[in-house]
């Protein structure tokens, strides 16, 4: 059976590939449980770090109890990007803003981890990721531009769908 890990909650040991749910979570829609539900239907034996806090009740029974050993969420996800990134996939998805706010720039620690992950790549073409995207998400040629310099072999993909397909794929390599 699949299991979700969520913020600060760390799980020492599974078996089953990691798959990294990697994307703006504020003023964003929750596509982080739609990508759950997708990843799922493919693949039961799989394990996910998503770093939504809240889920819906159709994922609660998914979520992996354990321990909180981490001192804040970005040291949660530092930590499970990594491992992902070895044993299964980071799935960048990167949706349209679903409501605007001006407190934040939108995606901004997205905008930051791909490139993150883009130029490791660079070095490690061992490192496993894929991108996603409606082609709603501002600046996205110029994110495309850069992908295709940095790591010429990934595409966008154009639906969550696809870009879950092509985590899976990713991380059962």
């Amino acid at each position: 059976m699949g299991r979700v890990i969520i913020p600060r909650t760390s799980v020492a040991n599974f078996e089953t590939p990691l798959l990294f749910l990697a994307g703006p979570i504020l003023s964003a829609p929750n596509w982080h449980d739609h990508a759950i539900e997708i990843l799922f239907s493919y693949d039961p034996d799989i394990t996910i770090a998503s770093p939504r806090r809240g889920v819906r009740e159709s994922i609660a029974a998914y979520l992996v109890q354990g321990k909180h050993n981490f001192s804040r969420q970005r040291a949660w996800e530092r930590h499970y990007l990594d491992r992902a990134s070895k044993t299964g996939a980071i799935l960048f998805w990167l949706p349209g803003e679903a409501e605007h706010s001006c407190e934040k720039v939108y995606g901004a620690m997205t905008r930051l981890e791909l490139g993150q992950w883009m130029t490791k790549y660079t070095y490690d073409p061992s490192i496993r990721f894929c991108v996603g995207s409606e082609g709603l998400f501002s600046e996205l040629r110029t994110i495309a531009y850069d992908l295709q310099v940095d790591a010429p072999d990934k595409e966008i993909k154009k639906t969550l769908e696809e870009t879950c397909v092509e985590a899976l794929r990713l991380a059962r390599q």
